[in-house]
């Protein structure tokens, strides 16, 4: 894979400046022993000004190589903007990093949201704020998600059943073939109830932290607006909050099949799904809301789409391999062009956490004026 050797990210829309600092939390999972799980994260927020005037580097080349040119737009420790502001909880993607979805962090915190952004121990790779590094052992992953190989390999037909038959079927119909999908991936089912865990936490020790006075954040944090968001598997982390936090109003999936141990439990809060159009894997969450639901499936899109990878990929990378004895390439991004998509997910995500997190009209989710790439549902 090549990443661009020198390279800003794209400026955010917004009218603030974004600040940005690195943190970590620890707390005992079992509360029966001393072996601490570290969260580590970064909060993206909005700026009145630039601090010392030092911009984030995106991520540690240990965590991903040739990333050393790329700079953000955060600056460092910078002073937050007065007033309350949302507040957003953010989880990447399965094997990835905290900065994996910078340009929706930016993006969000432009416009006046403070973001969390937070990893989960042996699910990436992180960075601390001492400088040590937290890699992910993916060995170990294969081994502990090896009984959800039957599952995964069922992706490709389900997809198919969700792109032909399942455009007619009923909703009894969607919800047994979904059972099917997580019955085969015990792992991936269980082991949400960690991420869910981790997110709770994080939550919990941000706020405290935010009402002392010593805080940099203190006062303004808007505790009645809360939301999360996430990609991949994060976004299904996103949408199992909405089911055990009072605090989470609203929360939005870029592309995450949603692996709960609830997934049958309707929704009864606003959700927004973003979803490729080749997975379609979302199509049931959205069927099973009983509230303000929308989903939105990009044309051309891949799941890699919904990272930042549009933004630092020099070129597109292909994949090679064999299935059922036939050569195949599969391209890491797909047709879609990658700075629409980034435009399009960062104003779906804005415009849909303004209506529910700021009470504030929508300019593109209820209207007409939905982008060509994207086929838009609602209820």
């Amino acid at each position: 894979m090549k990443i661009k050797e020198k390279h800003k990210l794209r400026k955010p829309s917004g009218p603030y400046l974004v600040g940005c600092k690195p943190f970590s939390y620890a707390y005992d999972p079992d509360e029966k022993d001393d072996k601490n799980r570290i969260i580590p994260g970064i909060c993206f927020y909005p700026a009145k000004g630039t601090g010392e005037g030092n911009l984030k580097k995106y991520v540690s080349q240990t965590i991903l190589q040739g990333t050393s040119g790329i700079e953000t737009n955060s600056y460092i420790n910078a002073p937050i903007g007065d007033g309350k502001h949302p507040l957003l909880l953010f989880s990447h993607g399965f094997s990835l990093f905290c900065e994996a979805n910078t340009v929706q962090c930016e993006e969000l915190a432009s416009h006046g949201y403070i973001v969390i952004s937070i990893g989960h121990q042996g699910g990436g790779s992180y960075e601390l704020p001492n400088g040590e590094m937290m890699m992910l052992d993916m060995e170990k992953m294969m081994k502990d998600f090896q009984a959800d190989a039957i599952g995964m390999g069922m992706f490709t037909k389900y997809s198919a059943w969700l792109a032909e038959d399942g455009k007619d079927a009923s909703s009894q119909e969607h919800s047994d073939y979904y059972k099917k999908m997580i019955d085969n991936q015990p792992g991936f089912t269980a082991h949400s109830e960690i991420w869910i865990k981790d997110s709770l936490v994080a939550l919990d020790i941000f706020l405290n932290e935010a009402e002392q006075e010593s805080s940099a954040l203190h006062n303004h944090v808007d505790r009645e607006n809360i939301g999360a968001f996430g990609m991949s598997y994060g976004g299904s982390t996103a949408l199992s909050l909405t089911h055990v936090s009072d605090l989470i109003k609203a929360s939005a999936n870029l592309d995450g099949f949603f692996y709960s141990t609830i997934w049958q439990k309707p929704i009864h809060k606003p959700i927004m799904l973003m979803q490729n159009d080749v997975g379609l894997f979302l199509t049931f969450p959205y069927l099973n809301a009983e509230n303000d639901a929308y989903i939105a499936t990009f044309k051309k899109s891949t799941h890699a789409n919904f990272s930042d990878y549009n933004e630092i990929m020099a070129e597109n990378y292909i994949a090679k391999g064999v299935i059922e004895g036939k050569e195949v390439e599969q391209a890491m991004l797909g047709e879609i062009d990658p700075n629409k998509m980034e435009d399009i997910m960062n104003a779906l995500l804005l415009d849909f956490f303004n209506k529910y997190l700021k009470g504030k009209d929508s300019q593109i989710i209820d209207t007409d004026k939905v982008p060509d790439e994207v086929i838009l549902l609602k209820k």
